[in-house]
């Protein structure tokens, strides 16, 4: 709008609400990309400390992010329109794909002092049937709702149907193969364990190793009353 113009408004005429339904349309959009940011950026974050280790955290990442532009391609190639329900939808693509990666990923962590490709098969074999389990009961369901008469639940089936069959696609054929070829091997690379002792020793006072101390027992606490007098 040219600055001649800076104290003017736009209005519509008659019963056109075209601009009103591009200001709806701008709103729904930035609804959808700031769910989907912030559903990323927490998953990530729950990861990492779920599996205590980020390189993990960071390819289960990847793998959600992964997910997520498939559903939306795969709306656009369905010929969906954003509307309310799309961008309700787009918001819970996140929260539903981390599931069955989360599994994989602790799976993968729980197996202690083995090489990757051991460690991917004792994911699969324990954890992944589980996984796949889960998945088609999901799946399931949502072919019900495919016969709903009414849209909401007609779009909301096909949507949850091409989500879940996502995430189970990327998680046992994606995410298992990229541990096995750049996945942690060594228990301690890409740890965050060290980082949450060092935390906790520090709110518990202690602030040395191996250090002699009478009133602690050979344990390293600092009293802070002590601290304080010197």
């Amino acid at each position: 709008m040219p600055p001649s113009c800076s104290n003017g408004f736009q209005a519509t005429v008659g019963y056109d609400n075209t601009w009103h339904w591009l200001k709806v349309q701008e709103i729904l959009v930035w609804s959808a990309i700031t769910g989907i940011l912030i559903g990323l950026f927490s998953s990530f974050f729950v990861l990492v400390i779920a599996t205590t280790n980020i390189i993990v955290g960071a390819l289960a990442s990847l793998t959600i992010s992964l997910i997520t532009c498939c559903v939306l391609g795969t709306i656009t190639m369905i010929g969906w329109k954003l509307g309310v329900l799309e961008s309700l939808n787009l918001t819970l693509v996140v929260g539903l794909a981390v599931d069955y990666v989360v599994h994989l990923a602790e799976g993968y962590m729980h197996l202690v002092g083995e090489d990757r490709l051991t460690k991917v098969q004792h994911t699969l074999t324990h954890v992944g049937i589980s996984v796949l389990s889960g998945a088609c009961s999901t799946l399931g369901a949502s072919i019900f709702m495919l016969g709903a008469k009414i849209v909401f639940f007609f779009q909301f089936g096909i949507f949850m149907f091409c989500t879940i069959g996502l995430s189970i696609f990327f998680s046992l054929l994606f995410f298992t193969t990229v541990l096995a070829l750049v996945g942690p091997q060594e228990d301690e690379k890409g740890s965050i364990k060290p980082a949450i002792t060092y935390c906790i020793d520090h709110i518990r006072g202690k602030r040395k190793n191996n250090t002699h101390c009478d009133r602690c027992h050979g344990k390293g606490f600092v009293s802070f009353s002590n601290e304080q007098d010197q």
